[in-house]
């Protein structure tokens, strides 16, 4: 259950971001990449996810050859303090975008499915996975308005999609320096 919390909690403080392959992905790097995000989020009781507050600053920067975006996030959840790297690309051959995270102490990396839509305003990630037996799906949605502001809510369904339950929402905004 642990893993499921730091899981939706990651991907809903996680910034979703795409390289300069593409003309939209450079728009996005002047939006995103640079500066400190910190945001803050609850989450409630349901069959997937307990009642309780998080709060995380995140800093994106490009990989040196320009082809990974790198998120060091420093994250509280519960409480607890908690390290996560958020690792994000885009395939020119498939035209997918790319998803992996990393949390200090854990030995295997997770990735889920990243779409986006609305113009690059909407990123949803997706996963599904079996519990008890049964297929359970999982979603978090960063909706940006405008370039220093993301909100974020975290879903899940157990009946293929038709639907969905909240486990947790929050936002997050990039601090301006005063350099």
């Amino acid at each position: 259950m642990k893993l499921l919390f730091r899981l939706l909690f990651v991907i809903g403080f996680s910034l979703s971001l795409w390289s300069a392959d593409s003309a939209a992905g450079a728009d996005a790097l002047n939006r995103w990449v640079g500066g400190k995000w910190v945001g803050s989020g609850q989450f409630v009781d349901t069959a997937y996810s307990k009642a309780n507050t998080a709060s995380a600053t995140t800093k994106c920067a490009w990989s040196p050859d320009h082809v990974f975006v790198i998120c060091d996030q420093d994250i509280v959840f519960g409480g607890q303090p908690m390290r996560d790297l958020s690792i994000y690309t885009f395939s020119p051959k498939t035209s997918k975008y790319y998803f992996y995270g990393i949390s200090l102490g854990e030995e295997k990396a997770r990735t889920t499915a990243l779409d986006i839509t609305d113009n690059g305003n909407r990123w949803v990630y997706s996963s599904t996975d079996e519990i008890k037996g049964k297929p359970v799906q999982f979603r978090t949605t960063n909706q940006f308005h405008g370039n220093d502001m993301v909100e974020w809510w975290t879903e899940f369904s157990s009946d293929d999609g038709k639907s969905w339950t909240k486990t947790g929402s929050g936002k997050e905004a990039r601090e301006k320096s005063s350099n």
